[in-house]
């Protein structure tokens, strides 16, 4: 398990950052929640991102609102690279 470090909501400080695990929260122009950027918990250093639903993506996830231990719904799985699958579940990334 890898507790999310949250950061500022800019994508340069989520960059510089670099910890696993960490996310910053991308808000539409409209001020609601647009998805979560994060860096792979498994400690690859690859950057992801999680459309929330409403946004028209092809794969869209539910998030509970919880900005400081979010739970976000279906896994998060990368394909390619590390190939890490889990949850993000009240602020702890879980490997499946």
């Amino acid at each position: 398990m890898t507790r999310c470090s949250v950061v500022d909501d800019r994508i340069n400080e989520l960059r510089d950052a670099g910890v696993a695990g960490s996310l910053a929260y991308r808000e539409r122009m409209d001020g609601t929640m647009g998805g979560i950027a994060f860096i792979c918990p498994c400690g690859c250093g690859r950057e992801g991102y999680l459309p929330m639903k409403g946004n028209g993506h092809p794969q869209e996830w539910s998030w509970d609102g919880n900005r400081d231990s979010p739970t976000v719904t279906p896994s998060v799985q990368f394909v390619g690279g590390c190939r890490w699958h889990g949850w993000l579940r009240a602020g702890e990334w879980v490997s499946c």
